[in-house]
């Protein structure tokens, strides 16, 4: 994990380090600020999480995090100070600053942080996967505010009418193409990167027939057209079309033509 330790205090920082290591030694990188201006270039380094003290030269560290968070998003911030003044507090909530640690700190703290950011990771890996299953759109999870950025640009490219046009067509496209092989709505859907229940929806939406019936169609109007091929039976027409079960296309031809395929071949 990067953890990066902002403080104008050389023994802070080092007692900091000092402390991680006695907890989790050798296993985390650290980065090393001395005040505000010094943490927004080293956000670069994107840490994982960062301790940060308020009062320092050149820039506090409140001012410092509001500008850092726009070039490392996913960094979770830890307020390391001396000040229980109740306005520092109240604007480290609207910075959305993951904990308030008073000086001064000890190991028993230190220890409970890792713990709280080993716990919010782990949430953080769930959540990020129920919202990849639902939407088939990566996360940022790290906070409220990125994931209603993210669901606002997916509802207003969702919504519109060119967007939805093309998928249908790409829809359409992909199953001419492929109507003889193992194709559903899953499979598509897959394809094209978005989710089957909205491709379920917007194909009808668009076309006023399923998905699904769209692919029958198309296949048993395939399998007219071979029906009467030299040297074709009914099982090598089925297969031609993505049937894999004689019987079954059989039942499906009735269904869509009134006749089985034998009645049809005799009847054409």
């Amino acid at each position: 994990m990067k953890i990066l330790i902002c403080d104008d205090e050389p023994m802070v920082r080092l007692g900091l380090i000092s402390m991680l290591e006695e907890i989790e030694p050798d296993i985390h990188d650290y980065i090393q600020a001395e005040n505000g201006l010094e943490l927004i270039d080293a956000v670069m380094e994107q840490p994982d999480i960062a301790f940060v003290d308020i009062q320092m030269p050149l820039m506090d560290g409140l001012g410092a995090i509001e500008k850092a968070k726009e070039k490392s998003p996913a960094t979770r911030w830890f307020l390391v100070t001396g000040h229980s003044k109740f306005e520092y507090a109240k604007k480290a909530i609207s910075l959305g600053i993951t904990d308030y640690l008073l000086k001064p700190v000890g190991v028993s703290d230190i220890s409970n942080v890792m713990k709280k950011v080993n716990r919010l990771k782990s949430n953080d890996h769930l959540v990020k996967k129920y919202l990849k299953a639902i939407t088939d759109v990566d996360f940022d999870v790290t906070s409220s505010q990125s994931i209603a950025s993210k669901i606002q640009t997916i509802t207003d490219i969702g919504n519109n009418p060119e967007f939805q046009a093309d998928i249908v067509s790409k829809a359409k496209a992909y199953i001419q193409s492929n109507y003889c092989k193992d194709i559903g709505v899953d499979s598509i859907a897959d394809i094209l990167g978005i989710t089957p229940n909205y491709l379920s929806r917007l194909f009808r939406e668009q076309t006023g027939v399923r998905l699904k019936d769209h692919i029958t169609q198309l296949r048993i109007e395939k399998a007219k057209s071979l029906i009467n091929t030299p040297g074709y039976s009914i099982k090598k027409v089925a297969e031609e079309v993505g049937y894999y079960s004689a019987r079954h296309f059989s039942k499906v031809f009735f269904k869509v033509t009134g006749k089985t395929p034998s009645e049809f071949r005799e009847t054409e």
